[in-house]
């Protein structure tokens, strides 16, 4: 059902402040923050992954029905009024970085908990087939147990301007993600994509390589579906030391 439902998505990347306030950040984003953005009309659903080699950086998928769920107004509110807990955890972010995109393909049954994202940029008009007839045979052939990738549109920042930096290079900004059970495995997958992508786009960004933390989705949440949960202010408090 999630395939009929999900036309884009939001990958978001970003580090902490430090290794301190990482139980802090753990909670946060855990308990508060995506099921909060995950009940937003049009979100399906998200997935929270930490990276293998820098473990103050982070990765979070969220699956959206198209990208009109980026410019609803209670999604707009969410970025206007912060929650506090929010607020005062947005001053610990570092190396935002995030791209709405359109989803162009996705390819294999179910998820696995090693993921490697790839961002590219291209102006390629034959990137589309090419890329999902690669990728489906990875998949047939045991390189990933799934593959999925996007295309961000032009000029579009929907409401957070992003603090790291973009690829250079013509075209438009890609996003790859690969997931595999064996994180060896999906280095290897990750050395042949970016081989391919050499011959087919303008600039190939570094992999990161990442492991799942959390899922929720929608469907799922305590609240009614499209309406902003409460903040969580019993774990907020004991933070805070109220």
């Amino acid at each position: 059902m999630k395939g009929a439902q999900v036309q884009a998505f939001l990958a978001l990347w970003n580090g902490i402040a430090s290794d301190q306030v990482q139980p802090e950040y753990e909670s946060w984003h855990s308990f508060e923050h995506v099921p909060e953005r995950v009940g937003l009309p049009g979100f399906v659903d998200a997935t929270r992954y930490r990276c293998v080699e820098l473990p103050l950086r982070y990765f979070t998928l969220y699956s959206l029905r198209s990208l009109d769920a980026l410019n609803t107004s209670e999604y707009r509110d969410v970025f206007t009024h912060p929650t506090p807990w929010s607020a005062r955890m947005r001053l610990l972010l570092r190396d935002f970085y995030r791209l709405p995109c359109e989803l162009c393909g996705v390819h294999g049954q179910g998820t696995a908990s090693q993921l490697a994202t790839v961002q590219c940029r291209s102006d390629s008009s034959g990137l589309a087939v090419k890329l999902n007839a690669w990728l489906e045979a990875l998949v047939l052939r045991g390189g990933a147990v799934r593959a999925q990738w996007g295309v961000a549109p032009p000029g579009q920042d929907y409401w957070l301007a992003n603090t790291a930096n973009s690829l250079e290079g013509p075209g438009q900004d890609h996003v790859i993600m690969l997931e595999h059970l064996d994180a060896q495995l999906l280095r290897h997958s990750v050395q042949e994509l970016q081989a391919v992508l050499l011959t087919q786009v303008s600039c190939v960004g570094r992999p990161e390589f990442f492991e799942q933390l959390t899922h929720v989705r929608q469907d799922e949440l305590d609240s009614a579906p499209g309406q902003r949960r409460a903040p969580h202010t019993l774990l907020f408090n004991q933070f805070s030391g109220k």
